[in-house]
C-alpha cells in the first residue's frame, strides 16, 4: 500500500544517512524531505507541514531533544518524532520519553522498524510478552483485528529493550512470571516517566476474559476524553 500522503522530515547532519532514509522511505511510497541541522529543521517546520519527523539527538548547534522542546513550546499540533543516536544517551533519551515521542532508536537503525512505526502511526502501540502462546496469540490477533500497533516480546530481556525504545501506550504482561521479571517492567517504565498502561493476566484466565477487560479500561478512557 502506498503512504503518499504521510510526509516525513528526516534531520541528520550526515549526508549518507539522509540520502540513505530518503531513498528507502520514497521506494516505499513516502513523501520526504530532508534537514543538515536543527535549525533548518524548525525553519522547514515553519514553511511546512509534516507528519512525522526523523532526527539524530547529537547534532551542531541545536540537539534534536531541542527542536522537539521548541516545536512543542510554539504548537499545539506537531508531527510524531522518532530519535535515532548512535550513542547510549539514558538522559536524552528520558526526555525525550518523557515529552512524549514515538520512539528513541539506537544506530544501527533498522529501517523496517520506522517503515513499521510510520504505517501504523494511526494506531496505538501495544506490547505483549505472555508465556502462554494460544493465548498470546488469541489477544494479538484480537488487537490487531481492532487497529492496534502490536509487538510480541519473547523474553524479558526483550521487553525492556521494547519499552527502552518505543513509547507504548499499553502493555499486558502474565502475572504468573517471576516477581523480579514484573518488578523489572514496572521500575523501567516507572524510570522513563512514560504514560504506558499495563494489563495483567495469567494462564487460568482465558484470552477472552482478559480482552474484556482491556476493552473496558479503553471504553473507560475514551469516555474520559470525550
Amino acid at each position: 500500500m502506498k503512504n503518499n500522503k504521510i510526509k516525513i522530515l528526516i534531520v541528520d547532519d550526515h549526508p549518507a544517512v539522509r540520502t540513505t532514509m530518503v531513498d528507502v522511505l520514497n521506494e516505499e511510497g513516502f513523501e520526504t524531505d530532508f534537514a543538515e541541522d536543527g535549525d533548518i529543521a524548525l525553519q522547514k517546520c515553519h514553511e511546512n507541514s509534516y507528519n512525522f519527523i526523523l532526527i539524530d539527538v547529537q547534532m551542531p548547534n541545536i540537539n534534536g531533544i531541542e527542536v522537539f522542546r521548541k516545536m512543542k513550546e510554539k504548537n499545539s499540533t506537531i508531527p510524531q518524532f522518532i530519535f535515532f543516536s548512535a550513542y547510549s544517551l539514558p538522559e536524552l533519551k528520558e526526555e525525550a520519553i518523557k515529552l512524549g515521542c514515538l520512539a528513541f532508536l539506537q544506530k544501527p537503525i533498522r529501517i523496517e522498524k520506522i517503515i513499521s512505526l510510520i504505517q501504523d502511526y494511526k494506531s496505538f502501540p501495544f506490547l505483549v510478552y505472555l508465556k502462554n502462546g494460544e493465548q498470546n496469540d488469541s489477544i494479538v490477533k484480537k488487537l490487531d483485528s481492532l487497529g492496534f500497533h502490536v509487538v510480541k516480546a519473547n523474553t524479558i530481556d526483550d521487553t525492556l529493550i521494547q519499552l527502552r525504545q518505543i513509547n507504548y501506550k499499553y502493555m499486558i504482561f502474565d502475572s504468573d512470571w517471576p516477581g523480579s521479571e514484573q518488578e523489572s517492567i514496572h521500575t523501567t517504565i516507572k524510570s522513563l516517566k512514560t504514560n504506558t498502561s499495563c494489563f495483567e493476566t495469567n494462564e487460568d484466565e482465558s484470552a477472552e476474559d482478559a480482552l474484556r477487560n482491556i476493552e473496558h479500561h479503553l471504553q473507560k478512557e475514551k469516555a474520559a476524553v470525550a
